[in-house]
C-alpha cells in the first residue's frame, strides 16, 4: 500500500518535439573543402562545449520527511496529538537522488525493505513521568531509489515490539514535505494536516 502520492503534475513527462530543428547541425557537402569542414567541427567544439566531468557525473540528493500517527482520528481534531500510552507516533526520513521518479510512482514501504540486522528497540526516560520510559523502535530501510529510517515512539512496550512497517498507512500521516539538501528551505512537496492552505506540490 503506498504511502501517499505525489501528484504526477508536478513533473509531467517531455512531449516529443514536433517542429523540426532548423538550427541542427548538418554535415558539410561533399563538396566542402577539408580545411572548411575542419573550421565548421572546430567552431561548434568552441560553442557547444562538452560538460566537465562533475556536471555528468554530479547528482543531486532529496530529502523526504514524514510524521505519522497511531489514530487517524485524533490527528484530524482542532489540534492533532497523539497518545503514547495507548498508541505511538513515527518520523520516517528518506533520502533519494530520483525524486522524480518518486513523485510520479508513490513511495511504498514494507518489511520487505526493512535491513533487520541494522534495526533495534532503545529506551529513554520521560521527563514528564517518573520511572517511565520511551520506547523507540528504529527501522534501517532501503528501497529501489532510496534509502531512510524509521523511528516508531511509544510509552508502550508491547506496542513497541508488535510493530510492523505495514502498520503505516496514508490515513495516518500528519505532516510531510520533501526538500533539496543543497538549499535553504526548499521543497517541493508540503504537506500539514491541519493547515491545507499551505499545502504545496
Amino acid at each position: 500500500m503506498g504511502l501517499f502520492d505525489f501528484i504526477n503534475r508536478a513533473f509531467p513527462p517531455p512531449r516529443p518535439q514536433q517542429v523540426e530543428d532548423s538550427s541542427a547541425p548538418k554535415l558539410p557537402s561533399p563538396h566542402t573543402s577539408v580545411a572548411a569542414s575542419a573550421d565548421i567541427v572546430m567552431a561548434r567544439h568552441t560553442q557547444n562545449p562538452p560538460p566537465s566531468y562533475q556536471e555528468v557525473t554530479a547528482t543531486k540528493l532529496w530529502k523526504v520527511d514524514l510524521w505519522f500517527g497511531s489514530n487517524p482520528d485524533l490527528l484530524r481534531e482542532a489540534i492533532p496529538h497523539v497518545k503514547l500510552i495507548t498508541g505511538w507516533q513515527a518520523h520516517l526520513e528518506l533520502s533519494t537522488t530520483d525524486i522524480v521518479g518518486l513523485m510520479r510512482e508513490g513511495l511504498y514501504v514494507s518489511q520487505e525493505n526493512v535491513i533487520v540486522q541494522e534495526s533495534c528497540l532503545t529506551l529513554r526516560p520521560c521527563p514528564l513521568e517518573h520511572q517511565t520510559y520511551y520506547h523507540d523502535r528504529h527501522f534501517a530501510l532501503t528501497g529501489p531509489s532510496w534509502k531512510g529510517n524509521l523511528m516508531v515512539t511509544t510509552l508502550s512496550y508491547p506496542i513497541a515490539t508488535n510493530f510492523r512497517v505495514e502498520h503505516l498507512a496514508a490515513d495516518k500521516v500528519v505532516r510531510s514535505y520533501a526538500s533539496d539538501v543543497s538549499k535553504t528551505q526548499c521543497w517541493v512537496y508540503s504537506f500539514l494536516i491541519n493547515k491545507p492552505e499551505v499545502n504545496a506540490n
